[in-house]
């Protein structure tokens, strides 16, 4: 029984683990920058601390990122070359989604 805890354990980090983040979490972004929020609380827009993993891509520390009311990444700066919908967007060049977290646009490499 014990070892059926440790893999179900094992298995919900995995799980959260891979799971965004969502603008909700503001621990993000750079402390000593301006914090734009919807009305309803949740992050609008920051300046990234640390670079930010999420829909496959990695947003570059130190840039600008906004996100959708709800919580999905609508633009940032990517840290590095990444292939999205089969285009190859530029590192340090902004990256769009729609609300949905469909791929939107990026600077072709």
């Amino acid at each position: 029984m014990g070892i059926l805890k440790i893999i179900f354990g094992v298995l919900i980090l995995i799980i959260f683990g891979v799971v965004e983040a969502n603008a909700s979490d503001q621990s993000i972004c750079a402390s000593d920058r301006t914090e734009e929020h919807y009305p309803d609380g949740s992050l609008k827009s920051c300046v990234l601390k640390d670079t930010f993993s999420a829909n496959g891509i990695k947003c570059n520390s130190k840039s600008q990122i906004s996100f959708y009311e709800n919580g999905r990444i609508e633009t940032c700066v990517l840290a590095e070359t990444a292939k999205v919908s089969g285009e190859e967007c530029k590192e340090l060049e902004p990256i769009s989604f729609y609300p949905d977290g469909e791929f939107k646009s990026c600077v072709k490499k």
